[in-house]
């Protein structure tokens, strides 16, 4: 992995600026994928989708913000460096419920974007059990607004395509309901599926209803 600058970018709603580290290159080595859908590459790093600003609090789409410029992270002896920019803070995700705040403010322009949103309040909640930080843990409670996100977002899967039948059976075992679960699993019969359909429907079988990291071979 070789970090490219930093890109600085203006919150939309207050200007306040932010940065993130961009990419001169990287790769999937190493790289971790969860039954929830979500893939970890520590050496392929990602900004947040979503952000929440540090001054006015409000969510974003980061890329609906504006972007500024870009600072070298190292730069050469006698440059000049904008102070602002060098003061800019590196944008945060979202927690859980910031998320949920976020779609109850309209921050989903349409089901698409309902859709994502949905999906990174729910793979905010299970970074908990990948540690991703914090402390690694075994399982997470389901809270009434995370068990309405999810049934929610049920309602936004298409049910003729595979992968979204395959992530409705997942968000059903998140949920504990392990045979409704199973039951969409049946109808997920593409050979691309079939290593994770048997995770996870073992996963049903002994009652575990945490995400949990798929095991893909090599």
């Amino acid at each position: 992995m070789i970090p490219g600058p930093y890109q600085i970018v203006a919150c939309p709603h207050c200007q306040e600026l932010a940065k993130y580290m961009t990419l001169m290159s990287g790769n999937t080595f190493g790289a971790r994928v969860w039954t929830d859908g979500k893939k970890v590459a520590p050496m392929l790093p990602r900004p947040p989708v979503v952000v929440k600003c540090h001054h006015c609090t409000q969510c974003y789409w980061l890329a609906d913000a504006e972007k500024v410029g870009t600072e070298e992270p190292y730069e050469e002896e006698g440059r000049k460096v904008n102070p602002s920019w060098a003061a800019a803070q590196v944008v945060r995700e979202p927690t859980e419920d910031e998320y949920y705040q976020a779609l109850q403010e309209g921050l989903a322009a349409d089901p698409q974007q309902e859709r994502r949103l949905r999906v990174l309040a729910w793979w905010r909640r299970n970074d908990a059990i990948r540690g991703i930080g914090q402390a690694k843990i075994s399982s997470v409670a389901i809270t009434s607004s995370c068990k309405k996100n999810l049934e929610a977002l049920i309602d936004l899967l298409d049910e003729a395509v595979e992968y979204d039948r395959f992530i409705s059976a997942e968000v059903l075992r998140e949920l504990g309901e392990f045979e409704s679960a199973k039951i969409i699993l049946n109808s997920v019969t593409s050979s691309k599926y079939a290593a994770v359909v048997c995770q996870i429907r073992l996963l049903c079988d002994s009652g575990d209803s945490s995400v949990r990291e798929l095991q893909l071979g090599s």
